[in-house]
């Protein structure tokens, strides 16, 4: 169990505040091991899983090890980072509030949310928001606890997995469509599945990422709780 945190885009900080969203996948990825490739069930006797190190030797491992292995587990806490600002009174004054960006709300910062020394702004505040990658963690205020952790190829989702995600359903006006609000539209008639290939495609761009690519992914299944991780108490 860990505190860790977590980015996420603007509409889909809006689908959790919504709470629409309860899963999040994510590129895989192996601490210890930068760099790895050709990840793939194992057809080694005893081991669930291979793949390719930098080095290009091949490991073998069993799924307990591989899930030790992932930068999240099920029971760990994930503080949101999305993008903010915080607010200035001038004469180098800085407010103990927090505006941010995906909805406007305004959070005042309470007293145990943050230690002495973790009080600084990143050089970027003064330009205006400030991008998500730099939220520290006092200045989240949402929280995720990882009920469970499954090991994936992205175009395994399923339409309830896709509505986990975040995708709304929209019958109106003569559009029979999922979508994700804020994010690109399918054409009618396009399944849950469809409507989440396009917001995968919209963050991952890269060659061997892309959901025509079908890279091997984690997928996350969370609680979502408002407030400060320095605020929630840790359940037993």
């Amino acid at each position: 169990m860990a505190d860790r945190g977590i980015i996420f885009s603007a509409p889909m900080v809006r689908a959790l505040l919504a709470g629409r969203k309860t899963q999040t996948r994510r590129l895989l990825s192996l601490s210890k091991y930068r760099g790895m490739t050709k990840f793939g069930p194992s057809n080694t006797a005893g081991f669930d899983w291979h793949f390719r190190r930098a080095d290009q030797c091949w490991c073998d491992i069993r799924d307990d090890r591989l899930r030790e292995l992932l930068p999240h587990s099920a029971a760990d806490r994930l503080y949101v980072r999305e993008a903010w600002r915080p607010h200035y009174l001038g004469d180098g004054v800085w407010d103990l509030d927090v505006s941010y960006a995906a909805d406007g709300e305004r959070r005042r910062i309470m007293d145990g949310e943050f230690e002495e020394n973790d009080w600084s702004w990143p050089k970027a505040a003064d330009r205006g928001n400030v991008p998500s990658i730099h939220m520290p963690r006092w200045a989240s205020r949402l929280t995720l606890t990882v009920t469970d952790v499954r090991v994936q190829r992205v175009q395994e989702i399923d339409g309830a997995d896709a509505e986990a995600e975040g995708c709304v359903w929209d019958s109106a006006d003569g559009h029979d469509v999922w979508y994700v609000p804020g994010a690109q539209t399918p054409r009618n008639g396009a399944t849950a599945a469809e409507c989440f290939s396009i917001l995968w495609d919209s963050l991952h761009t890269k060659p061997g990422t892309r959901w025509d690519d079908n890279p091997w992914v984690y997928a996350l299944t969370f609680d979502a709780t408002m407030g400060n991780i320095g605020q929630i108490e840790r359940e037993p």
